[in-house]
């Protein structure tokens, strides 16, 4: 994508707007009604200039990184946002993410925690933000049993928030998938007991039917199976779970389609084959 071109493009069109209020008014209405237009207009004009002039300074500012990100060249884009993010403490949202998505471009998970230590000591609010990709991050570094801590902590952090009242609108589907990453992490770790209170949960009470689906499906295909003592509750739970994504979503089709939402981000890629087999089990009839 040829970001200079997009801004020189706004630039034409503003430029074109301002032209034809500034000039062309003038032959159309009348060099007397023009003026009086402009009189009436004239606040609207500033902010169009100022927009224009702000436009410009934002990508001047900015215009080493979208050189880098036309030429896709990640490691200078690394090391520039680096730059920016470690060395100057600039801890801009956005950046971070696009940080953190570049380190995962060049298959560097553990540069990703690294930024992580990093982060919260500066602006530990992002770590929450970016939650699921920093522990995407500790999954794809197979640092399990680190993983298992991250989520466990954003879990509780998650539901501290929420019995305050301070979740935001986003949160309880957010919170939902800090969850399932938790209870995947656990599968992983080969805790298989509070893996399934996690997913149990999830099935019940989610409301996102992927995140149901995927929970139903490994209680109904993994848990069950080794813990025995509980595996006929636990199937029970996995078949509720699913007559619940089938009311949602009606079709296998409408399955995917929700799933490939999921897997354009990077902890949602690492669910691939489990998506694919929960739609089959979840849609076997």
């Amino acid at each position: 994508m040829k970001f200079r071109y997009i801004f020189i493009a706004f630039n034409i069109i503003i430029f074109c707007f301002l032209l034809v209020i500034g000039v062309l008014s003038v032959y159309i209405l009348g060099s007397e009604i023009a003026l009086e237009f402009w009189q009436a207009s004239r606040f609207f004009i500033l902010l169009m200039f100022l927009v224009l002039v702000g436009l410009d300074v934002f990508y001047g500012l900015n215009r080493r990184l979208y050189v880098l990100l036309e030429r896709e060249d990640w490691p200078g884009l690394s090391q520039y946002l680096e730059t920016r993010i470690i060395q100057h403490k600039r801890y801009s949202s956005s950046q971070v993410r696009l940080l953190v998505n570049t380190y995962f471009i060049l298959s560097e998970p553990a540069s990703v925690v690294d930024l992580e230590r990093r982060i919260a000591q500066g602006k530990p609010a992002l770590i929450e933000e970016y939650a699921l990709l920093f522990g995407a991050a500790r999954i794809l570094a197979k640092d399990m049993s680190g993983a298992v801590q991250f989520f466990s902590d954003r879990l509780d952090a998650a539901v501290a928030r929420s019995g305050k009242g301070l979740c935001r609108k986003k949160d309880p589907r957010k919170t939902a998938w800090i969850r399932f990453y938790y209870g995947f992490t656990l599968l992983l770790e080969r805790q298989f007991s509070i893996a399934a209170e996690q997913f149990v949960i999830l099935s019940k009470e989610a409301k996102d039917p992927v995140s149901i689906g995927l929970s139903s499906y490994f209680l109904a295909d993994i848990l069950s199976r080794v813990l025995l003592d509980r595996g006929l509750d636990l199937q029970a739970t996995a078949e509720d779970g699913r007559n619940r994504v089938g009311a949602a979503l009606h079709t296998i089709d409408a399955w995917y389609k929700e799933a490939t939402k999921l897997q354009t981000e990077i902890y949602g890629a690492i669910l691939v084959p489990y998506l694919r087999d929960a739609g089959r089990w979840i849609y076997r009839d």
